[in-house]
């Protein structure tokens, strides 16, 4: 990997907070210099993911453990279980694979962050990357706290007007009737390692945003680029000779920058296959358990405000990852109108012609389709998010 002295950018910073805020939720530190934290701090803090890493690995095996234990579960909390210990595995292996990924994904965000704004980097479209990454970030976080809540008002619920314990999610022990001091106690330790696992996978989804949507926008990067070129031939300052000299040269700097933005997309779609492929898994299984749920469980209003929240949690993460991704084959799609437009059309004698040789090249090579895809063979687009979501209902309507 190239030296980690680099030209700051508010790319850059927008980079190193995102990866502050990843560490912090419990994956590896993927930007590409150490976080201004204390070493006392990392060493303590270390430790500390370990363990909690082991018992969230601890609260899966007893999500598993607990359809052989808990004899007395409502129907609702059956429902429950079962969409926890679906969709609890798929979760934790998001946070595990990335893991194991680090230095791949380091290497495609130094390309997105450094290498490939090294040569240009327009500031508008710089802003519209962060805002969208922003945006597209805190209404998945508002999504899942959200879900989170209800289901904790759901128990607290339960616990009032039926006499239950508080239960939010069902492990091998406690059992759900046993009022025990040592059972509350559990019962409120699992609550917070939840908590905990929230932060892992949705730390996952910190990473895996920004980077689909830095990609989509270098391509918006590189369109205002080439756009660009066109600007040499308004100066007055050159002669026609030296202005078709500049234009060649910044062309020839485009066609590599282009070349660096479809090896970053690779890069990309290596490091984020297992994510892609299982997100598009976890939501069809998801949202045919809560169907089902909706279908079986009591009407009132926290069960249903609680099945709605976790499923518009589960449509927006899917449709974040997919309308990202169908981002980048709709901006790399424009890319050729750009190059047509960069003034090579002011180019004369045989500049002209050598230029045209080189412009129909570069263009048939933008023309070809960007596509970032899921399961190996699924595109990763807004036509196919509607397609998955349709097939979820359908497989349900089958089912049930």
């Amino acid at each position: 990997m190239e030296p980690t002295t680099y030209t700051r950018s508010q790319t850059t910073e927008f980079f190193y907070k995102i990866n502050f805020l990843i560490y912090l939720f419990g994956l590896p530190n993927f930007w590409i210099e150490e976080l201004k934290l204390s070493k006392t701090f990392v060493k303590i803090y270390d430790k500390f993911l370990v363990f909690s890493d082991g018992f969230i690995y601890l609260l899966i095996l007893l999500e598993f453990g607990s359809f052989f234990t808990q004899t007395n579960l409502t129907e609702k909390q059956m429902s429950n279980l079962v969409v926890f210990a679906m969709s609890h595995p798929v979760l934790c292996s998001f946070g595990v694979i990335m893991s194991r990924l680090k230095k791949k994904i380091r290497l495609v965000m130094y390309s997105l962050a450094v290498s490939l704004k090294r040569e240009y980097n327009d500031p508008v479209v710089e802003k519209q990357m962060i805002s969208h990454s922003v945006t597209y970030v805190s209404a998945l976080s508002f999504s899942y706290v959200m879900t989170m809540i209800m289901y904790a008002a759901d128990a607290f619920w339960d616990m009032i007007h039926n006499g239950s314990t508080f239960t939010t999610i069902v492990t091998a022990y406690p059992d759900v009737d046993d009022r025990s001091e040592l059972a509350n106690i559990a019962r409120a330790f699992f609550f917070i390692i939840w908590w905990i696992f929230l932060t892992r996978f949705f730390a996952v989804y910190l990473l895996v945003i920004p980077l689909t949507t830095g990609l989509s926008y270098q391509f918006k990067n590189l369109q205002s680029y080439f756009s660009s070129l066109a600007d040499i031939f308004d100066s007055n300052e050159l002669s026609q000779t030296d202005k078709e000299e500049k234009y060649e040269t910044g062309f020839k700097v485009g066609v590599k920058l282009h070349a660096d933005t479809l090896r970053c997309v690779q890069d990309t779609q290596a490091v984020c296959r297992g994510v892609f492929s299982g997100q598009i898994i976890f939501n069809i299984l998801l949202l045919i358990l809560l169907m089902a749920q909706m279908v079986n469980s009591e009407r009132t209003l926290v069960n249903i405000f609680g099945t709605v929240t976790t499923a518009g949690a589960v449509l927006i993460s899917t449709g974040f990852y997919m309308w990202n991704a169908g981002d980048v084959t709709v901006e790399a799609s424009r890319l050729p109108t750009a190059i047509y437009f960069s003034g090579w059309y002011h180019c004369r004698g045989q500049s002209s012609v050598r230029l045209r040789k080189l412009i129909v090249i570069a263009m048939s090579r933008a023309q070809q389709p960007v596509v970032l895809k899921g399961l190996g063979y699924i595109d990763l687009s807004y036509q196919s998010y509607i397609t998955i979501v349709k097939s979820s209902y359908s497989v349900f309507s089958v089912l049930y």
